[in-house]
């Protein structure tokens, strides 16, 4: 009997075949995730720019009864929003993805960047530009270490995030209640979307919180540090600023 010396070729070729179908299947649905997060941009913006939430009293209530993730729909709308800003086509924007142009879009197109050397001011609108005419060549983390040194969240003023680890019961009888009255405390930061009045964020109120409890001459524990015990509290780099990652699904 004489063996088939090919086999293992032949098994190798028929893999590697299917491995490219599938890849390229993949790929095609892919591509039609990412259209449509775009065809849901521009309706989102267009719901929002013209007013077509009849019957509720704001936007954002109209987008809590459909289905998808608020605070999705939220970048989503502002990337569509902004790019009619600028006056930059789809075709122009959408190459660079969700994940480059939501991190683009937080910044603030009517503002100013000043340079802490010169002291002169460059518009936002020409990085943003800048970031779009680029962008596609340059790694997410470069264009989120860029957007930050825009917004001067650098140096000490760089963000992290803080894990706390508690008990139920004292977050829902101390934490949350400790942080909305230092909201209260804090008041209004500025206006929303909708025009409303907008609470400082948690971690702003917790900023208040521990402030609060440093400056009380009657919490200085005079050699009683190590009697303290807590538990788990780490810093961590956030992946993305508002707590949210880039991949959630509609």
């Amino acid at each position: 009997m004489e063996l088939n010396t090919n086999v293992p070729a032949i098994v190798g070729q028929q893999v590697a075949g299917e491995s490219a179908k599938v890849r390229k299947t993949l790929e095609q649905l892919i591509k039609k995730v990412n259209s449509s997060a775009f065809d849901i941009a521009e309706l989102l913006h267009t719901i929002k720019k013209n007013g077509y939430y009849e019957g509720f009293n704001t936007f954002q209530e109209y987008v809590k009864t459909l289905e998808i993730k608020p605070r999705k729909a939220q970048y989503l709308r502002r990337i569509a929003e902004v790019m009619d800003t600028m006056g930059v086509k789809r075709e122009t924007y959408e190459p660079l993805g969700v994940a480059k142009l939501r991190e683009i879009t937080s910044l603030d197109v009517s503002a100013n960047w000043v340079n802490p050397e010169t002291k002169e001011e460059t518009p936002i609108k020409a990085f943003i530009q800048g970031f779009i005419d680029k962008g596609s060549d340059m790694p997410l983390e470069e264009i989120k270490n860029h957007v930050k040194t825009l917004k001067g969240l650098v140096g000490e003023d760089a963000m992290a995030w803080l894990h706390l680890y508690m008990k139920e019961q004292a977050i829902e009888k101390v934490a949350r209640p400790a942080l909305e009255s230092a909201k209260a405390q804090i008041g209004s930061v500025g206006k929303d979307e909708e025009g409303m009045s907008k609470d400082a964020s948690d971690g702003a109120a917790a900023e208040a919180i521990f402030a609060s409890f440093l400056a009380d001459p009657a919490n200085e524990f005079l050699g009683a540090v190590d009697d303290i015990s807590t538990e788990q509290s780490v810093y961590d780099e956030p992946a993305d600023q508002t707590g949210d990652d880039n991949t959630d699904n509609v």
